[in-house]
C-alpha cells in the first residue's frame, strides 16, 4: 500500500497499489489509544480533578471518556508488601469512606499495605498484619481490635499509643474547661504528654500521675446512692466523679503497660532511633488526608470504583511502586478481567422447565388453548 493523502481528522490514508483492488484504509494503533486512555485514567483516580475537566483536556465529551474507562476499573491494583523487610516503626490506622473502612499500615515515609473491612475489628487488622514482617514497634490510636491483632501476629513487638489520641480521649471526658480541681489537674497533666522528649521528663510525668492518684484518691472513690426507681439487682450506687475516674484509669493503664514512652527507649537494633515518633501524625496527616481529599473530590463515586481510586492512590505512595502502565498492559487494560465476567442470565432465558416447574422468564401472551383449571367461577361463595 502507499500513502494517499489524509482523512478529515488528519490521519494518513493508505491505498492498495493493485489497480484492480484500490482498497483505501487507515492504520490503527490500539496500543497507543489504550496507553493514552490509561494515563488519563490514572491521573483522574489519583488526583482531585473532575471527570469533566479531564475530558476537556482530551477534547472529548464526559460520556465518551467514561465509556473508555469502563474496562480500566477492573484492573487489579497490586498490594504485596515485602514479607522479609523489618521496619523500626509501623503506623496503623483506619479511615472510613463510603466504600467501607480502609485500614492502612505505613512507615514514616511510605505505605506498606492496606486492607478493606467493615469496621476496625481484630480479624480485619489480622488480615492487614499477617503479610508484614514483625517490626520493632507499632504506633496505633488505641482500638481494641488492633491490640488483639498485634498480640496474635506480632507478640514481641513493642506498642506505642498515639499521644495525641490519648489527649483526645481525656478531652472528651473532662472537656477543655474542666470545673473541678481534679479535672483541671488531670487535664493539665495530659497536655504535657506531647511535650516530653527525654526519659527524665517521662519519669517526672509518671511520678505526677502517681501523686494525682494519692492526692485525689478519696475524691475518685466517692459514691452516690442511686434512687430507688433506678436501682437494679447488685447495683445500688454509682461513682460520683465517673468521668475524672475514667481519665485517671485510662492514663494509669497506658503507663503500667509501658505504652506511653516507648519512643524514648528504642532497642539497640533500631536503624534510626532518632526518628522514632510518638504519634500517628505522619499517617493521618499524610496518607489518610490524601485519601479523604480524593474521596471528597470524587464523592459521586462509591462502592467498588471508589475502592479502586483509593487503592491506586495508596499504590502510588508505596516505596517502590510498579509502573502503572506496565500493570495495565499485563492485565490487557482490563480486557482479561472483563472477559471473565459471566452472564448471569442464560441465553435461552425464556424457556420454561417442565421437569422442575421453573416458570418462563418472560411470558409472550395470554394462552389461547383451553385449560381446565381456568374459568369463570359460578355459584355462591363458601
Amino acid at each position: 500500500m502507499k500513502k494517499n493523502g489524509t482523512t478529515t481528522k488528519g490521519k494518513t490514508r493508505w491505498r492498495c497499489k493493485n489497480p484492480d483492488c484500490g482498497t483505501s484504509t487507515t492504520r490503527h494503533r490500539p496500543d497507543q489509544t489504550h496507553t493514552l486512555d490509561f494515563k488519563a485514567f490514572h491521573a483522574y483516580v489519583t488526583g482531585t480533578a473532575s471527570l469533566t475537566d479531564v475530558a476537556d483536556n482530551l477534547n472529548v465529551s464526559r460520556r465518551t471518556l467514561d465509556r473508555r474507562f469502563t474496562s480500566l476499573w477492573l484492573i487489579d491494583v497490586p498490594n504485596t508488601p515485602d514479607p522479609h523487610r523489618i521496619y523500626d516503626q509501623i503506623f496503623i490506622d483506619g479511615t472510613y469512606t463510603d466504600a467501607g473502612c480502609l485500614l492502612v499500615a505505613a512507615s514514616r515515609d511510605h505505605v506498606i499495605a492496606w486492607q478493606w473491612a467493615k469496621r476496625e475489628s481484630a480479624h480485619a487488622y489480622t488480615q492487614l498484619l499477617h503479610g508484614i514482617a514483625e517490626p520493632l514497634c507499632v504506633v496505633l490510636d488505641g482500638g481494641q481490635g488492633a491490640y488483639s491483632a498485634i498480640k496474635a501476629c506480632w507478640p514481641n513487638t513493642r506498642i506505642q499509643r498515639c499521644l495525641v489520641h490519648a489527649q483526645r480521649v481525656i478531652r472528651r471526658y473532662t472537656t477543655s474547661r474542666p470545673r473541678t480541681d481534679a479535672g483541671k489537674a488531670i487535664y493539665a497533666l495530659a497536655l504535657k504528654l506531647t511535650k516530653i522528649t527525654t526519659l527524665d521528663q517521662a519519669r517526672d510525668w509518671t511520678l505526677r500521675l502517681h501523686d494525682f492518684g494519692v492526692v485525689y484518691k478519696r475524691f475518685l472513690n466517692e459514691k452516690t446512692p442511686l434512687p430507688k426507681q433506678h436501682r437494679t439487682l447488685g447495683k445500688q450506687w454509682e461513682w460520683t466523679h465517673l468521668r475524672v475516674r475514667k481519665v485517671y484509669h485510662s492514663l494509669l493503664h497506658l503507663s503500667r503497660n509501658n505504652w506511653l514512652f516507648t519512643y524514648l527507649q528504642p532497642p539497640p537494633e533500631a536503624l534510626e532511633p532518632k526518628r522514632w515518633a510518638s504519634t500517628t501524625n505522619s499517617l493521618e496527616g499524610g496518607i489518610n488526608a490524601g485519601l479523604k481529599r480524593i474521596a471528597d473530590a470524587h464523592r459521586g463515586r462509591s462502592g467498588e470504583r471508589q475502592r479502586k481510586m483509593l487503592e491506586w492512590y495508596l499504590h502510588s505512595k508505596t516505596q517502590l511502586p510498579d509502573d502503572p502502565l506496565t500493570i495495565a498492559r499485563q492485565c490487557n487494560y482490563g480486557q482479561d478481567q472483563l472477559a471473565k465476567v459471566s452472564d448471569l442470565v442464560p441465553e435461552d432465558h425464556n424457556t420454561a422447565d417442565q421437569e422442575t416447574g421453573r416458570p418462563a422468564f418472560l411470558d409472550n401472551a395470554i394462552p389461547t388453548e383451553y385449560q381446565h383449571n381456568i374459568g369463570i367461577r359460578k355459584g355462591p361463595m363458601q
